[in-house]
């Protein structure tokens, strides 16, 4: 495959650690999040800034609302969420969004189907539902995580939610902490069914959704002393997935080879926002850098991966997620599902050969057989009289349409000369 090509640098708008970044609907802007309490929106093709959005603290989300067309979810330290559309260069619509608590907001993902928000909230999550009017009351509030026995727990006791994602039409919720620095965060290929896990310790694991095993493990540098909710997102259609750094490196690694892609170099940087999309053959990476106050800047990337084979990679790795992460039930799963497909397919051919040894073929192609021997008997005879008596039938038809056409021809040579009055000794010009 090709490789990212630098598609622009957009500099000079934030001055503090950008938070979040996150591509349009229509795939035409970026809007990054930062930690000087702004909200930018830039050109994704020409790398030019559009708007600027000022608010009272951090912000740490952007989300698209899925239903409400072109309208942005901005999630900020201070628990205020606001719901923004509408923009031109005379200004947005703005509307604030009363969630019932209040607490920095890390994360969040809505549900279309269940008109639920899941929000993660301090050191908690909370499933909230909507009324239509911007008001949301909380309805459930989810358990913490399990303790756990950990190295680096010196460096960070505190719990905190970084990622969250609705997934089984909204029945379920994929929920991911930094918890003890273990893991920083996650995403969801909802194609694909799988799970990828960001470890701040030592790696990223790829789980099947359902399945406890890793289907596998990349190993990448890490610094627990530094404890940065690095974003992950999928890209190439889900045989792909791009991870944040803390070194500089930004990794993209390959689904179904398990190798390392390529390496996007950044310096030294931590870059700590991702997003990835795709539209038609190009594939962009957006990362938005950390720690770097005036000069902090995000980073575009593009390649166009083109390839004849799209179907049959994505049934390769199909076939080999189902194949990697089969746990125990998994196995009966399977095992049923083969012995009730060799009874079927054992009762389909014995009621077939049943039919065939009862139906009286014998009759049936005999009577076929009469039936076309009476066609063809039918077709011969028409060909032998059409040769005997064809001919004088066509000359018979053809004199009566020439003994017609002069009988009307005359009688309207008659009524003509009779209305125009002419002498009746004209007449003898018909013959």
């Amino acid at each position: 495959m090709p490789a990212y090509v630098e598609h622009k640098t957009l500099v000079g708008e934030h001055s503090n650690s950008m938070n979040t970044v996150a591509f349009s609907p229509c795939r035409r802007y970026l809007m990054s999040g930062s930690s000087d309490h702004s909200v930018c929106i830039w050109n994704v093709h020409s790398g030019s800034f559009l708007f600027w959005v000022v608010f009272d603290s951090a912000v740490n989300v952007l989300h698209w609302h899925p239903t409400c067309k072109e309208t942005l979810i901005c999630s900020c330290n201070d628990g205020s969420v606001l719901s923004m559309s509408g923009f031109r260069p005379s200004g947005f619509e703005k509307k604030l969004i009363r969630l019932g608590i209040k607490a920095p907001v890390f994360c969040m993902d809505i549900d279309m189907n269940m008109n639920l928000w899941a929000i993660g909230v301090g050191n908690q999550v909370n499933i909230t539902v909507g009324d239509n009017q911007d008001e949301y009351t909380a309805a459930t509030q989810l358990p913490p995580p399990p303790e756990i026995d950990a190295k680096h727990t010196e460096n960070d006791v505190h719990i905190r939610p970084c990622s969250l994602h609705f997934i089984g039409g909204g029945r379920k919720l994929v929920a991911s902490y930094l918890n003890h620095g273990i893991v920083a965060s996650s995403t969801v290929c909802h194609d694909m069914n799988t799970l990828v896990v960001n470890m701040l310790q030592d790696g990223i694991c790829l789980y099947k959704i359902g399945s406890k095993r890793a289907i596998w493990k990349w190993d990448h540098e890490a610094d627990c002393n530094v404890q940065c909710p690095l974003s992950i997102s999928f890209l190439h259609g889900g045989r792909a997935v791009a991870l944040g750094t803390i070194t500089g490196n930004v990794h993209v690694w390959n689904m179904d080879s398990k190798d390392l892609y390529l390496v996007l170099l950044h310096g030294s940087d931590i870059m700590q926002a991702v997003a990835t999309y795709q539209q038609g053959a190009w594939n962009y990476i957006a990362v938005g850098s950390a720690l770097k106050g005036q000069d902090t800047y995000i980073k575009i990337w593009k390649a166009n991966i083109t390839s004849s084979s799209d179907l049959l990679d994505v049934f390769w790795h199909r076939l080999m997620i189902l194949w990697f992460s089969m746990d125990l039930s998994d196995y009966v799963h399977v095992a049923l599902a083969v012995v009730f497909t060799i009874l079927w397919a054992t009762t389909a051919f014995s009621a077939v050969q049943l039919v065939w040894l009862h139906v009286p073929w014998k009759e049936i192609s005999q009577g076929i057989i009469s039936f076309v021997q009476n066609v063809a008997y039918i077709v011969v005879s028409l060909a032998l009289w059409l040769l005997s008596e064809g001919s004088f039938t066509l000359l018979t038809v053809r004199g009566f349409i020439h003994d017609t056409a002069v009988a009307m021809l005359d009688c309207l040579w008659l009524a003509v000369w009779s209305f125009l009055d002419l002498p009746p000794a004209v007449h003898h010009l018909q013959g």
